[in-house]
């Protein structure tokens, strides 16, 4: 068993797309972690929610040469380009 953090919020038991995509956040070292070390404020990350979403941000980080994290992170496959 593995802890994906305080705000990790588990997708249903039949959703698979949902499931790999947290097993390659995982995988890549992320967590669902949004509070902010002080305690004071809060400031929610993105994490890919589908298959096909961490297909896309994949493609275009190792176009653009970048790695899994900056790829898995990316709100916009696009802003990973430039």
């Amino acid at each position: 068993m593995v802890f994906a953090g305080h705000d990790f919020a588990a997708p249903p038991r039949r959703d698979r797309s949902g499931w790999a995509a947290v097993a390659a956040a995982l995988e890549a070292g992320l967590r669902y972690e949004g509070f902010e070390p002080c305690g004071c404020g809060r400031e929610p990350k993105f994490r890919p929610r589908t298959t096909a979403q961490v297909r896309a941000r994949r493609r275009v980080a190792r176009r653009e040469g970048r790695s899994d994290v900056d790829a898995l992170t990316a709100r916009d496959p696009h802003d990973l380009i430039g």
